[in-house]
This record gives structure tokens, sequence and C-alpha cells, in this order.
């Protein structure tokens, strides 16, 4: 098994995602070729939809996980570690990308 390398550069959602509040819950679905991906549809807690309104492609998980911290009175080490697991899954996904990578 080959573990993804950890997300350590800023990263923005992707041109190819909507985010969505329905229902109470936020809906993260890409949508490429015209057609939502149903395999991928992500749907995430406050946290999450907290974290992907962070995703401004200037802050690094160590800021995200200081803001998650305050917000959600976590240590900043659990909001780490839980943020960068987070971001990862998303990354995998092709919901984010990092934010110095050009458009494609």
């Amino acid at each position: 098994m080959t573990l993804a390398a950890p997300v350590e550069r800023p990263l923005r959602p992707s041109e190819d995602v909507v985010s969505r509040a329905i229902a109470g819950e936020q809906i993260l679905v890409p949508v490429r070729s015209g057609a939502a991906r149903m395999d991928f549809i992500f749907t995430v807690n406050e946290v999450g939809a907290f974290i992907f309104r962070l995703l401004d492609g200037s802050r690094t998980v160590s800021e995200i996980a200081a803001l998650v911290s305050r917000e959600f009175e976590v240590t900043e080490q659990q909001a780490h570690s839980d943020a960068s697991e987070f971001l990862e899954a998303l990354r995998d996904a092709r919901l984010v990308r990092p934010a110095a990578e050009e458009a494609r």
C-alpha cells in the first residue's frame, strides 16, 4: 500500500467542483465534462465545510489547523491531524489542487 504524500502546500478548490448546502449538509460534487461524478460526492460535516471555505490558495495546513482549533475548541495538534487527513482525501478525489498549479 502506498501512502499519499502529506499535504503541505496551500490548496484551492478545483475548478470542476461545486459546493452546495442542501438540507443542512454541505455537499462537494466534482463536475467534469458537464456531468457529476457520483462516485466522488462528499458530504462534509461542519468542520469539513469550515476547512473547505478556508481554501483560498494562501493558507497552509498549519494555518488552517490554527483556525479550526480556535473555532471548534480542539487542540491544534488534533486539528492539524484531522485537517491533513481531510485535505488528503479531497486531493485524492481531485476536489482540490495546489494553489500554484496552473488550471488545466
